[in-house]
C-alpha cells in the first residue's frame, strides 16, 4: 500500500445517573484506520457502528434495568452498587496489509459475577474485507484437524499445570463452541478463545489458546 496504515483507538467513558445517583458507568474503545484508503474507511465505519451498538444497549435496556434494580434496592433500604460495562480493544498485529484486532467485553450488574466476551477480527486493509483463517494454510491438507489437536494438547497441559480449570469433558464442549470461527493473528500465531462458561467455570472467563502457524519439527 502506498500510504502507511495506522490504527488510532478512540475512547469514550460515561456515567449515567438517576436522580443524581450513579447507576451505570461504561467505557468504550474502538479503532479508526488511517492511511488505508477506501478499505480502511470501510473498516473504520464498521467499528464506529459497533461502538454505537454497544453504546445504545448500555444507554437503553441495560440502563433501564439498572434503574429498576436501584428502585428495588431503595424500597428495601439496601445499598446499590452501580453497574458497569466495558468494551476494550487493541491492535494484535499490523503487517503486510493485514490488520488483526483483539476485543474484550465485560459487564457487571451490581455486585454480581462479571459476564465476559472475547473475540478477534482479522482484515485485509486494502479490500476492507475480513481475512479467512484458511487463507493462512493454503496448500496444507488437514489444517483444521492440526489446529484442533493443538488446542486439545494445550488445554490438557494447562489442566495438568493447574493454571486453567477446564471441565472434565471440555474438548467435546469446546468443539461445539466452534472456536476457530473467532480468532486473531499475533506474532506467536493464531489466537483463539472459548466463550465464557462453554467449557470451564465462569470464573475462568474466556480461556485463550495460542496456536503456532507451523508445527515444530522434532529434533
Amino acid at each position: 500500500m502506498s500510504e502507511e496504515v495506522q490504527v488510532v483507538w478512540r475512547e469514550e467513558k460515561r456515567t449515567l445517573v438517576l436522580e443524581g445517583e450513579p447507576v451505570l458507568t461504561y467505557s468504550l474503545s474502538w479503532p479508526q484506520v488511517e492511511g488505508g484508503g477506501l478499505g480502511g474507511r470501510w473498516i473504520s465505519r464498521y467499528y464506529s457502528n459497533l461502538a454505537k451498538s454497544w453504546r445504545r444497549r448500555w444507554e437503553r435496556e441495560v440502563y433501564w434495568a439498572a434503574c429498576l434494580a436501584l428502585s428495588a434496592r431503595r424500597e428495601t433500604a439496601r445499598p446499590f452498587t452501580p453497574w458497569s460495562g466495558e468494551l476494550a480493544g487493541e491492535t494484535a498485529l499490523l503487517r503486510d496489509g493485514v490488520l488483526s484486532l483483539r476485543f474484550q467485553g465485560c459487564e457487571v450488574r451490581g455486585d454480581g459475577r462479571p459476564a465476559r466476551v472475547r473475540w478477534g477480527d482479522v482484515w485485509t486493509v486494502r479490500e476492507g474485507a475480513p481475512k479467512l483463517l484458511h487463507s493462512l494454510f493454503r496448500g496444507e491438507k488437514g489444517w483444521k484437524g492440526r489446529l484442533w489437536r493443538a488446542i486439545v494438547r494445550q488445554g490438557e497441559e494447562r489442566r495438568r499445570a493447574g493454571d486453567c480449570f477446564l471441565d472434565g469433558d471440555w474438548p467435546q464442549k469446546a468443539k461445539k463452541a466452534r472456536p476457530l470461527q473467532d480468532w486473531c493473528l499475533t506474532e506467536e500465531g493464531v489466537e483463539i478463545s472459548l466463550p465464557q462458561c462453554a467449557a470451564a467455570p465462569a470464573v475462568e472467563g474466556c480461556p485463550v489458546f495460542i496456536l503456532p502457524l507451523e508445527e515444530k519439527k522434532a529434533p
